[in-house]
């Protein structure tokens, strides 16, 4: 594969993924306030009392996609060992502890209401556990392309 092909696809799974995002963050509001006007409902209730952190989240994951979509521009450019993808990978760690941090925040507001429940607790932490692996990522892509970068460089330089 070459790199253009590499990069309609990459496009395709972002389109993809934002589509999916806009299905869910906008199905959960719809569901909601609009289809499920039942305020007596489990779903619902928890969909109202936490509508600011999902759209929270919604504008996190968004952010993420924004950034990746940079790099895959770099990648169609032929360019994918730039410093413009290492500060790409890093704001995609920095969304990424965002992310952490607002379900610390949910978290900690459960807690304190006393409406926390085991399975709202063990979601929570899952996502947590696995942002902590994405930002790890991230951070690790970074070295590598600043690393690549650098070597690039000095071979400009050697020829």
């Amino acid at each position: 594969m070459n790199q253009k092909t590499i990069t309609y696809w990459l496009k395709a799974v972002i389109f993809a993924i934002g589509l999916l995002g806009l299905a869910f963050f906008g199905g959960a509001t719809a569901y909601a306030f609009l289809f499920k006007p039942d305020y007596n409902e489990l779903l619902p209730i928890y969909l109202r009392q936490n509508m600011v952190f999902i759209w929270i989240t919604a504008a996190i994951c968004y952010s993420i996609l924004f950034f990746f979509n940079k790099i895959v521009k770099e990648i169609g450019n032929d360019n994918s060992f730039s410093m413009e993808n290492v500060k790409n990978f890093k704001s995609m760690a920095v969304c990424g502890t965002l992310f952490i941090i607002e379900h610390v925040i949910q978290i900690l507001i459960w807690l304190i209401k006393g409406e926390t429940g085991l399975i709202q607790l063990s979601y929570d932490l899952l996502k947590i556990f696995v942002f902590i692996i994405f930002i790890i990522l991230c951070v690790a892509m970074s070295k590598l392309v600043q690393h690549a970068y650098e070597i690039k460089q000095e071979n400009e330089l050697t020829i």
